[in-house]
């Protein structure tokens, strides 16, 4: 389609891609007085550790989840993410790495899996 339409079906199909870039350009902004979080003032309190963010279990063990998860999940996500058993936790780190892009060498994945199932998991 070129921008000036020779046809009354160009027209009509470049008013519609007009029509829909522009609905989506509204849907996609944000609103000039947004809805307050009502859970600012919940009272909830995650476990912390000496420098002031959640504990991670010291040592080998997780190693793999600072290296690997700690790029882009804080460590207090980790820690409130619903238990999960192997296959589950097998699945959001399989899916971390196909979807989102995770650069976990699959040599990791056992070792990841089994800090979550271990300290976050099911099991």
């Amino acid at each position: 389609m070129t921008l000036f339409p020779h046809s009354l079906a160009g027209l009509r199909a470049w008013i519609s891609l007009a029509a829909g870039v522009l609905s989506l350009a509204a849907a996609t902004s944000v609103p000039e007085n947004p809805r307050p979080n009502p859970h600012l003032r919940d009272s909830w309190v995650l476990p912390v550790g000496p420098a002031g963010e959640p504990a991670l279990p010291e040592g080998d063990a997780a190693a793999p989840i600072r290296r690997h998860c700690g790029l882009c999940h804080s460590f207090d996500y980790i820690a409130t993410q619903p238990r999960l058993g192997r296959t589950g936790w097998t699945a959001s780190v399989e899916k971390m790495r196909a979807k989102y892009g995770a650069p976990i060498p699959t040599n990791e994945i056992p070792a990841l899996v089994q800090y979550l199932v271990k300290h976050h998991g099911k099991e």
